[in-house]
């Protein structure tokens, strides 16, 4: 592309994925890593707690690699690479020059939440990509030289990776009809919704046939370590978005405002911030926006950093990346973490640690078993990933409800449901109890043995009852 920093940009893409990748490795597995690995044997149009795009990528890396940590999170650092060229390529159509698309490029590629969100593969990673693909697509719509059929995928697409783009496609349709209704061709518009509608038919149609489970589930989420209070919720948005960066962010959103081409933008990423404040949504959910405010702000910094300022900044940014790393990547041994704090501060750090020994603590609890019943989507996941020559696996969380094995006997080894599971007979012992290297959901949780009331067929609204 003529006027594209290419190669710089890419130079910075490399660089970060560089340093995603140097500890990709360094604690394993997450939870919900487990649970998307699982999602990936079960192909399928939808899935209670997020669309299907998630599970394809996992698929694809247990085909090319096996059940290989660094081979799925290649996937979100390779999404996390290709952020940083769009916020590049965001720069160069709001009228950026060279410098100004390297700026972006770096702002974006070493925030705070692109470091973290790409050091796991979970849906995060590729929705603040097709979150900036659309607002680019959406850019250049805007300026004149735009495909609203590439629009159309690109939503079609997004929606399928994360719902929470809806947010973004509201406000944009919104900010449109107020501010820059010349630049919604009828003609146009319609072709975008109705390529974005096609390609969420799988999902209508596995919703259609579990009875909407996603619409249930957002309506009355159960709680989750990563839910967020209000104050909590700014807090978060300003420190992900960047200490330094901040400003650079409010410039991008200022210019923005003050073009009357690019207004609805400025306003869609105000809105999407304000909305899940006001929703009680959790933060991870409105900094896409951010990033691209980040893009826009390279403009408004290219034309005021001096060389002086530039190098000062420079250093500052670096120092405070340094600083707050230990928060976004693994980069300190586990005891150190824990010791100062680093593991509380982060909890996607407690639910990283101790499943291959979870694991084996339950395998071997379970010799003879017919079925092994756990509580929640990690343990079954790490299970079924990381266990050897275990009996089948069942679990009533989230979508691992519609996986349940096809088990005739009632032996069972039970995990995550207390010491006295409802569904157990009076021959119910605790035979173990889980070991984890930190203070998280899974410690000292009781290895139950027992004797089904009933077949697992039977029992299974007992254990749904759970949740």
């Amino acid at each position: 592309m003529r006027g594209f920093a290419l190669r710089p940009v890419l130079a910075v893409a490399l660089a970060k994925s560089a340093l995603n990748l140097a500890f990709a490795g360094r604690y394993g597995w997450h939870r919900d890593e487990l649970y998307y690995a699982v999602a990936g044997h079960h192909l399928q149009g939808g899935y209670v707690d997020f669309p299907p795009v998630t599970a394809l990528f996992a698929a694809l890396s247990r085909l090319l690699w096996g059940d290989s940590l660094y081979g799925l999170r290649v996937f979100a650092i390779l999404a996390g690479a290709a952020v940083v060229v769009v916020a590049a390529l965001i720069s160069s159509e709001l009228g950026g020059g060279r410098r100004a698309q390297v700026l972006a490029a770096i702002l974006v590629a070493f925030s705070p939440i692109l470091v973290a969100a790409n050091g796991l593969f979970q849906p995060v990673s590729f929705d603040q990509l097709t979150t900036m693909v659309v607002l680019l697509l959406a850019v250049q719509i805007a300026l004149g030289r735009g495909s609203w059929p590439l629009l159309g995928v690109a939503i079609g697409v997004g929606l399928e990776t994360k719902y929470t783009l809806a947010m973004v496609v509201i406000l944009l349709a919104v900010t449109f009809l107020i501010f820059r209704r010349d630049a919604l061709e009828p003609r146009g518009v319609a072709i975008a919704a109705a390529i974005a509608s096609l390609l969420m038919i799988p999902n209508l149609l596995w919703q259609l046939d579990h009875g909407w489970a996603s619409v249930h589930f957002f309506i009355d989420p159960p709680s989750s370590a990563s839910d967020e209070s209000r104050p909590v919720y700014i807090a978060n948005v300003l420190l992900l978005t960047g200490p330094l960066s901040l400003p650079v962010a409010y410039a991008g959103i200022r210019m923005l405002l003050r073009d009357e081409r690019l207004r609805p933008f400025g306003w869609t990423v105000i809105g999407v911030v304000v909305a899940y404040f006001v929703l009680g949504g959790k933060s991870y959910y409105a900094l896409p926006v951010s990033l691209f405010a980040l893009a826009a702000g390279s403009l408004p910094l290219d034309r005021w950093v001096t060389t002086r300022r530039l190098r000062r900044v420079g250093i500052a940014f670096a120092l405070l990346l340094i600083l707050l790393l230990p928060f976004g990547l693994p980069v300190l041994p586990v005891k150190t973490a824990d010791s100062i704090g680093v593991i509380d501060a982060r909890t996607d750090f407690q639910d990283e640690l101790g499943w291959h020994q979870f694991a084996r603590t339950t395998g071997q609890s379970s010799q003879g078993a017919d079925v092994i019943l756990t509580g929640n989507y990690g343990e079954a996941g790490a299970l079924e990933v990381l266990g050897h020559r275990l009996p089948p696996v069942a679990s009533g969380h989230v979508t691992m409800r519609y996986w349940r094995p096809d088990v005739a006997g009632r032996n069972a080894t039970v995990v995550g449901f207390g010491p006295h599971p409802a569904f157990c007979g009076p021959d119910q012992r605790v035979v173990a109890r889980v070991q984890m290297p930190v203070d998280n959901e899974e410690r000292g949780n009781a290895i139950v043995r027992c004797t089904l009331k009933g077949s697992l067929d039977q029992i299974w609204p007992r254990v749904l009852a759970y949740y």
